[in-house]
């Protein structure tokens, strides 16, 4: 195995990690969306965007390397680290469903939120026909 596929093989260990400390940030914001704690949630993606960020810079580094691979080399690569491929995409997808089910969890309470809003408003202008109108002065003295 050559410097190359090491420091590949090395990178996709890397990925793995952090997927799976993407996976565990994803269960803890399903947590904060559930209890709607924003403060958390606000950290926790904060936290994610990082991890995320670091992904996209690993997947950059493997490609830089594996595109001065010939094709035997990404041949025997991809079986040396087969079991590391699947772990990833299975943990990717993982992540993908949590992050739709959050979205659809948001758009829910976003919804509610939007009508308590219309409710409010509603109510407001309703109220507004109840209010005392202002005195109408008599247009007659009361001298005369």
């Amino acid at each position: 195995m050559n410097q190359k596929n090491k420091e590949i093989t090395k990178l996709l260990k890397n990925k793995q990690e952090t997927c799976a400390r993407l996976l565990l940030k994803m269960g803890e914001q399903m947590e904060a969306v559930n209890k709607e704690d924003d403060s958390q949630l606000k950290e926790i993606i904060e936290i994610k965007e990082g991890l995320i960020a670091a992904l996209n810079e690993t997947d950059q580094k493997i490609a830089d390397l594996a595109r001065d691979l010939d094709g035997t080399a990404r041949e025997s690569l991809i079986r040396e680290n087969k079991d590391l491929g699947f772990q990833i995409e299975t943990d990717l997808e993982k992540i993908i469903k949590q992050e739709i089910d959050c979205q659809e969890k948001l758009k829910l309470v976003k919804s509610e939120v939007v009508e308590k809003i219309k409710g409010l408003r509603k109510g407001q202008e309703l109220l507004k026909g109840y209010e005392r109108s202002q005195r109408i002065k008599p247009k007659i003295s009361k001298n005369v």
